[in-house]
């Protein structure tokens, strides 16, 4: 069971995404935009965020530099449209690993696993 933040700031995404996770039985919260997950990240530990890309106010990049100074916690970038210097951006930046929507289930799951694997090293 892992602890995971999805930030995202289309509600359907969040919350069908954090569904399929609770069905594997992971504690799963959503914030609707990098504030809130910022917020949520003062006050509780997680094994694995994901983060969408293109949101209002503060966009992907720019919230994974600040969660990169808040916490160590593996950050797995998302987006419907990721160019490929984009996602190499965000790589450099500090991101775990990164998807595309509509996400693939697998590719989820793995990042999950390679998540907590890494956290009790």
């Amino acid at each position: 069971m892992a602890k995971i933040l999805i930030i995202d700031d289309e509600k359907g995404v969040c919350e069908e995404f954090s569904e399929i996770l609770r069905d594997e039985d992971h504690e799963v919260d959503c914030a609707l935009n990098a504030q809130e997950g910022f917020d949520k990240l003062k006050i509780r530990h997680y094994d694995i965020i994901f983060l969408d890309v293109l949101m209002p106010r503060i966009e992907g990049r720019e919230a994974l530099e600040k969660i990169r100074k808040m916490c160590d916690t593996p950050v797995v970038v998302m987006s419907g449209y990721l160019p490929a210097n984009r996602e190499k951006e965000v790589l450099q930046a500090g991101a775990f690993g990164s998807l595309r929507k509509p996400l693939e289930l697998r590719q989820v799951f793995e990042f999950v696993n390679k998540a907590v694997e890494s956290r009790k090293k």
